[in-house]
């Protein structure tokens, strides 16, 4: 459906008094989620599905193939995330209700899927940051004599990825932080440039943890690698486990995410 369509039939169909009272549920229904949810888990996630649905989409959609945000509509530093997110929003719902009533039984798993990772980001909206360490809803441990990445989610080991950090000379610093983003899909290293996968540069789905330090996928020629030091000081990750873990990141928000590296 084209854009202006979209626009327009959300400007006619709502007044100012429905625009009033839909923000006032909205609000009460938004601090309904923070005081039950707090920093924990909405009941109903899965992380295998979770996992399942965010693999089972192809490079080939738009936001994977290209940056989202080169269009110059979101300027970083200017425009509200939040407000991106929303505007996004409110074009996925005036064509859900279409596309739900023609759908076949795998499209109508992938909504139940994605109206999941919904209530997964705005579960965590407004904690704030308050957590630490292993109290965070999601908790990253990056052991460097084992080359492992254990994923922690509310507390619970969910997940193991074999990882390459920094190799003599280059290391990957110890540290225990909230990560300060920012969250890229597709980004390509200047500094050490080389290597391409599917299109989404030489760090596909990079999570910035500090400064210039990233977890982020590789590039086919070092798969063999993980498990070993072979990086340039950053975490690898295989590019499947990568997406993951940025998309959890995302849902979740950095703000209620900790990475240790020890």
């Amino acid at each position: 459906m084209n854009k202006s369509i979209v626009y327009q039939r959300i400007k006619i169909g709502f007044k100012p008094g429905i625009l009033f009272v839909a923000g006032l549920i909205y609000m009460i229904t938004l601090s309904s989620c923070r005081e039950e949810s707090g920093n924990r888990l909405p009941a109903d996630f899965n992380y295998q599905q979770f996992k399942n649905s965010v693999l089972n989409t192809t490079p080939n959609d738009v936001c994977d193939s290209v940056n989202c945000l080169d269009d110059g509509q979101f300027v970083p530093g200017r425009d509200s995330v939040n407000g991106l997110l929303d505007r996004l929003e409110s074009m996925w719902k005036a064509e859900q209700s279409a596309f739900a009533k023609n759908a076949l039984p795998f499209q109508k798993s992938a909504l139940v899927n994605l109206f999941s990772l919904r209530s997964f980001r705005y579960g965590f909206r407004g904690t704030g940051g308050s957590c630490r360490k292993s109290e965070c809803p999601l908790f990253v441990e990056v052991i460097k004599s084992e080359q492992v990445l254990h994923l922690y989610l509310d507390g619970e080991l969910i997940d193991t990825y074999p990882v390459s950090t920094g190799v003599k000379g280059r290391e990957t610093p110890n540290f225990s932080v909230r990560p300060s983003g920012p969250i890229f899909t597709k980004y390509t290293s200047r500094k050490f440039p080389g290597g391409n996968y599917q299109g989404l540069g030489n760090m596909p789905y990079a999570v910035f943890v500090k400064g210039g330090y990233a977890i982020h996928g590789t590039t086919p020629g070092n798969f063999r690698r993980l498990g070993g030091r072979a990086s340039h000081g950053c975490i690898r990750l295989h590019p499947d486990n990568a997406k993951v873990f940025n998309e959890l990141v995302r849902q979740v928000g950095l703000q209620n995410t900790w990475v240790t590296v020890r």
